[in-house]
């Protein structure tokens, strides 16, 4: 069979990563990630025997009215895409273009909001076939085996789809897979992988999945419905192989260690930067963390591995607010732990959410303020969003924050779409776009990104950073 995987187009031209619990425009960076999950995807259905082609359309410039062409030429058996929610509408219609233009075709969509509306996105996009719930690759690489043979998919664990007679059919739920180091290595040779280049260095970086699943509560997150409550490791060697490969594969020496917390299991970590250290592997990455994993050792340790980066979710430093959304941190320990980072020789990125449940104009300020003074590198300042998939989501429903026939397409994390009694939305925009300027005009701010930025990249991030700092209609 011919296999298309697609990150679609934005709805807006924008460039928009589709990747787990993280969908969203690429913000003042203009980075895109390497689109992991259908590389992933792509490799398995490959090992299979089957023709693949992946195409990331926001990093290749590919548009919506490119696509009919594409389908035209490579004429698939089968389209598997990632949907997000900001973008649901023109990601769920697409469905309906690939049907006009070769009507046997199987249309397949995964992602976290699809996971939670299923059945609600089948009714919306009559010309989809297939809804893939949490985790993609097993599911879609079983779904794709039933349908070469032309037989049921009844027996496909972890999809919603559409039977013969049109009656939308929910097939019970796949378990996350046990043991990780099952899946093969991504074959990036899929996608051109200097399309991805990492923000203000301007170098080609991969990512390299160490671990899946997070035991963190957090309510305003949607990791668990992707990959599950339990983090799952892969063995240490094995990660180390995958980064040896792709060096001389890709003659590539960063990567994103893209876990939803790096850090969540401290001895894991430990013994993977001995690795590497022992390795000999001269690689540079980054990585998310909590400032409650780590500690002055571990930091020094990942330094002495490569590591270049942490970013951090702060989220709010109102200790009534972090309760709140169980994100269950201290805001005593935001502080030292980002000192501890910083003397270790490696820069920080915090991310920080106005506009979560309980917040006031008081207490959003007094974040803002109080994030001012850390001394951080980089700061990602967003609006509370209850993505379908996380706990605030049923919970905006509910309280009546958010109304059920709401426009997904404005649930983008530069706007605030929650009516909270205690601070209105115009409110929660205003003090974000007024951290943005107030962060990153500062004279030590602009020293430290000029000092990373190579010459071929000042161009776009200037251009990025001004509509960036638009003013607020």
């Amino acid at each position: 069979m011919k296999i298309l995987l697609l990150n679609p187009p934005s709805p807006h031209g924008e460039k928009f990563t589709r990747e787990g619990r993280c969908t969203q425009q690429s913000a003042i960076w203009t980075t895109l990630w390497p689109p992991i999950s259908l590389v992933y995807t792509g490799t398995l259905i490959k090992e299979q025997g089957h023709e693949v082609k992946v195409i990331d359309c926001p990093a290749e410039g590919i548009y919506l009215n490119d696509l009919p062409h594409i389908i035209a030429a490579f004429s698939p058996d089968a389209v598997i895409w990632s949907a997000a929610t900001p973008s649901i509408n023109s990601d769920l219609n697409l469905a309906s273009l690939i049907k006009t233009k070769k009507p046997e075709t199987f249309t397949i969509v995964f992602g976290t909001h699809v996971t939670v509306l299923d059945v609600q996105s089948l009714d919306r996009s009559p010309s989809l076939d297939i809804i893939v719930r949490n985790e993609p690759e097993t599911t879609i690489m079983e779904a794709i085996s039933a349908i070469e043979k032309h037989a049921s998919l009844i027996a496909v664990e972890g999809i919603t789809f559409r039977d013969s007679d049109n009656k939308i059919v929910r097939n019970p739920a796949r378990q996350f897979i046990p043991d990780i180091d099952a899946l093969p290595y991504p074959d990036w040779s899929l996608i051109n992988v200097n399309s991805y280049r990492l923000p203000l260095k301007d170098k080609p970086f991969l990512m390299i999945m160490p671990q899946r699943g997070c035991h963190f509560p957090c309510s305003f997150c949607t990791s668990a419905t992707y990959y599950g409550a339990k983090v799952r490791t892969r063995t240490v060697d094995s990660i180390v192989r995958e980064m040896k490969e792709e060096t001389e594969r890709f003659n590539i020496t960063d990567f994103f260690l893209w876990a939803e917390n790096f850090t969540a299991n401290p001895y894991f970590v430990r013994a993977l930067c001995e690795a590497i250290i022992n390795s000999g592997l001269r690689v540079s990455w980054v990585c998310n963390s909590r400032i409650d994993t780590v500690d002055g050792e571990l930091l020094y340790l990942m330094r002495q591995a490569g590591c270049w980066m942490i970013s951090y979710g702060i989220e709010s430093f109102n200790q009534d607010i972090l309760k709140g959304v169980k994100k269950n941190i201290e805001v005593s320990q935001i502080h030292n732990i980002i000192e501890l980072t910083k003397k270790a020789g490696i820069l920080v990125s915090a991310h920080v959410i106005f506009g979560l449940p309980h917040e006031t104009r008081a207490s959003a300020l007094d974040t803002k303020r109080r994030v001012l003074a850390l001394p951080l590198d980089f700061a990602q300042f967003y609006c509370a969003v209850p993505f379908p998939g996380s706990a605030l989501y049923g919970e905006a429903l509910k309280e009546g924050w958010i109304d059920s026939t709401c426009d997904f397409a404005g649930f983008r994390q530069e706007k605030p779409v929650m009516s909270l009694a205690t601070i209105t939305p115009d409110e929660v925009e205003a003090i974000r776009v007024q951290a943005v300027r107030e962060f990153y005009l500062r004279r030590r701010i602009i020293l430290g990104i000029l000092k990373l930025m190579s010459f071929s990249n000042v161009g776009r991030t200037a251009l990025s950073a001004l509509k960036f700092l638009k003013p607020v209609r």
